[in-house]
């Protein structure tokens, strides 16, 4: 039998962190990235988990960058709903400007497809059917998310929640730059330096469902970045094993041309109107399998447990306590999360000799970020 999943990934602090954001004693690192960091962090208040996000920590804090982290505050405060992250507090102007969210104990879609398997039938459309109505309330108020992909897609039993609005916009709020997310979850027009729109969210949710029901990205795996952004400019898809159950959900959302995609309301509509026709379940466990509860359950047990444990907020003026990675058995390496096909192909170098398709296409994104792993708040 093997090990049992232990939660997120929680690392110590270490000595060029701060040990308290706002009001937030800081527990340990969530996640690290080029443009910040998210940690772990407690209210002093009423000992609720958040998830603070501070930008540029080995550095100091441009003003454009503080402008976009501003946007980014403004943004997620504009998003609180059902389906994301609840904002507790935030300081744009701080000398380390910081977003505090609700912390989601969660694996992200990314962590279950690589450690438990794909999904199939009611249960792809169980999981499709709330990342819809994710996406629908952003943009029922006017939000575009720009970067929906699996890492950022979380999965409490409640239902899907969307996190990471760093590079979404609202319709009334600047863009300094084009900023692409994930390369194999973007859409053609963001490919092509083009402007996104909420049709753009519905092409990286049809990729992301992709992903969910095949296990990769809807495109030639062993790509170089490059090669891969022409691919994605001009929706050159493989669909090879893509199910008959979500054929046309994904298919529709794929198309090219934005107009023709159908929009978040619209595939809401058709789901929960296919949803109702299934047999009625007690509980989210009934529509997912055993593999994807047991991660999916270890992530709300370490929750519940950081949440109940005293220990877990600072324990002295200098440093707060930070949970550890249980020791290894003797002989036996440390283990490590499993590599997706999408997470190999964003890790690939660029080749001298590109394609002729990748050299049209790479001028348009002059001074564009091209991330292969977008930094997000934090990610299962």
């Amino acid at each position: 039998m093997g090990e049992l999943p232990s939660g997120a990934d929680i690392q110590p602090l270490e000595d060029d962190d701060p040990v308290r954001l706002g009001r937030f004693p800081l527990i340990g690192r969530l996640a690290a990235g080029g443009m910040g960091r998210v940690y772990l962090g407690r209210s002093l208040t009423d000992g609720m988990l958040v998830a603070v996000k501070s930008p540029l920590a080995q550095a100091e804090v441009s003003a454009v960058d503080r402008r976009r982290f501003a946007r980014e505050v403004k943004v997620a405060r504009r998003a609180e709903g059902l389906h994301t992250a609840r904002v507790l507090g935030a300081d744009a102007e701080a000398e380390r400007p910081w977003l505090a969210t609700e912390y989601i104990p969660a694996p992200s879609l990314a962590r279950l497809v690589s450690e438990a398997g794909t999904l199939a039938g009611t249960a792809a459309r169980w999981v499709t059917r709330g990342a819809v109505e994710a996406i629908a309330e952003l943009h029922r108020d006017g939000i575009v998310h720009r970067d929906v992909k699996p890492q950022n897609l979380l999965l409490p039993l409640s239902g899907p929640r969307l996190i990471d609005f760093g590079i979404s916009h609202a319709a009334d709020l600047t863009r300094t730059q084009l900023t692409l997310g994930t390369v194999a979850f973007t859409s053609p027009e963001q490919a092509r330096g083009e402007p996104s729109t909420a049709a753009s969210d519905i092409y990286s949710l049809g990729a992301t469902l992709f992903h969910l029901v095949v296990g990769r990205a809807p495109y030639p795996a062993g790509m170089e970045m490059l090669t891969l952004l022409t691919y994605v400019a001009e929706a050159d898809l493989d669909l090879t094993g893509l199910p008959g159950e979500l054929a046309p959900v994904v298919r529709k959302c794929l198309a090219l041309r934005p107009g023709d995609r159908p929009t978040a309301e619209e595939l809401q509509d058709s789901l929960t109107t296919e949803l109702a026709e299934m047999p009625t379940l007690a509980s989210p466990e009934g529509w997912l399998p055993r593999p994807w509860t047991v991660i999916i359950e270890a992530y709300a047990r370490q929750g519940r447990e950081l949440a109940a444990d005293p220990r877990a907020a600072a324990t002295g003026p200098d440093r707060p306590a930070t949970p550890q990675r249980p020791a290894p058995p003797p002989g036996r390496p440390a283990a490590r999360p499993a590599e997706t096909a999408v997470e190999r192909t964003a890790r690939l170098p660029v080749s001298p000799r590109t394609t002729r398709r990748s050299l049209a296409i790479a001028p348009r994104h002059q001074g564009a970020v091209v991330s292969a792993s977008s930094f997000g708040p934090y990610k299962g």
